[in-house]
């Protein structure tokens, strides 16, 4: 469902894991940082911690199971590696309390499992996200945090 690898395998032990070539940038992240859950979006996983529990997760709404795409639910204590289209200092990271942030396009690669996520209309009203070229927005509410990227997938 997510493209990503069903069979994922795992090394135990000491010394060094070489990974295959990549033009992308390499992120660490400690998910007990992100309070202990992690959404991340389609294509980002790496590797991570056995301690860590991985699942696709289907959109918990009808909004955001249209318009968004799948995501990889990531759980519990321990480092998580990505491979994302820029650099760390590049992605800005919000932080919500009891908040809600709204984002044009593909920037959010990834999100608290805290936050509720939907898309919405822009507008108030369907004529309203017409007249402002909008449309839909991705919507972030709770508290949490949520890492975007500075340009969309799609360019990067």
């Amino acid at each position: 469902v997510t493209g990503e690898s069903a069979i994922k395998p795992e090394y135990t032990g000491s010394g060094t894991l070489v990974l295959e070539p990549t033009y992308k940038h390499i992120l660490l992240v400690n998910v007990a940082d992100w309070n202990g859950s992690i959404v991340l979006d389609d294509g980002l996983f790496l590797a991570c911690e056995s301690t860590l529990k991985h699942k696709a997760v289907m959109r918990s709404n009808l909004s955001s199971a249209v318009a968004g795409n799948e995501g990889l639910f990531i759980q519990g204590n321990g480092i998580l590696c990505l491979e994302s289209a820029c650099p760390k200092e590049e992605l800005v990271e919000i932080t919500l309390n009891n908040d809600v942030l709204k984002v044009d396009g593909n920037m959010a690669i990834a999100w608290s499992g805290s936050l509720d996520f939907t898309v919405e209309r822009s507008g108030k009203s369907l004529i309203g996200s017409a007249a402002s070229g909008e449309g839909l927005v991705n919507v972030y509410r709770g508290t949490g945090k949520v890492l975007l990227a500075p340009v969309t997938k799609g360019i990067a």
